[in-house]
């Protein structure tokens, strides 16, 4: 490894290593209470380094919500080929679950529904690029059994909508408002019904 690529290669580790501290203080404590010196403390790294890499706090929030947007996005990235419309939405369905928990989307939400009134140009980044993206992005997906003719011809953008209304019941709203939430042991049946209900109104 050449010298230039072994700085990149350092660099990289710590912007890294920085966004992993950052997302961990954000969501600990809210974007308000978090400290850029607590952060280069978690991370490792100088505070010098962490301004090298993020010149605000502002910048680093966006930078850690970007991130969780990218994650986000493989959610949808499904090859809907030799795929029956329900095994499709099923898998989308569960992929989401496992980002609203595992990746602990759930508590990256209650941190920024939190810091509206502090930080609103924010937590208008969160919304435009997280959940309208995600809405656009099932949509392509949509939009492609319905070319194929799984699903008969409809406002795709607003039947996204639905079934997304219809998971959050059970997999968003509990998690915002209950501490230490956990998924229900009958979820697959739940979002199960969900898909159901989809496919009773726009099945071909």
């Amino acid at each position: 490894m050449g010298l230039a690529s072994y700085r990149r290669s350092v660099s990289e580790t710590k912007r890294a290593s920085i966004l992993k501290a950052a997302r961990k203080n954000f969501l600990s404590g809210g974007y308000s209470r978090a400290a850029m010196a607590e952060i280069a403390k978690d991370a490792d790294v100088s505070t010098a380094t962490l301004y090298k890499h993020f010149t605000s706090k502002d910048e680093l929030f966006a930078a850690v919500v970007h991130e969780a947007c990218t994650r986000t996005e493989t959610v949808l990235q499904t090859d809907i080929s030799g795929k029956s419309a329900s095994a499709v939405l099923r898998h989308i369905c569960n992929a989401y679950v496992r980002q609203q928990f595992d990746e602990e989307m759930n508590e990256f939400l209650r941190m920024v529904i939190a810091e509206v009134p502090s930080v609103p140009h924010l937590a208008l980044e969160v919304y435009n690029k997280g959940i309208l993206a995600y809405y656009n992005d099932f949509r392509k997906v949509m939009d492609g059994l319905v070319v194929r003719g799984d699903l008969k011809p409809h406002d795709t953008e607003a039947g996204v909508r639905y079934l997304g209304g219809m998971m959050k019941e059970f997999v968003v709203w509990p998690a915002l408002f209950t501490q230490n939430f956990c998924k229900p042991e009958d979820l697959e049946a739940k979002l199960g019904a969900c898909i159901d209900a989809y496919l009773q109104m726009y099945r071909s």
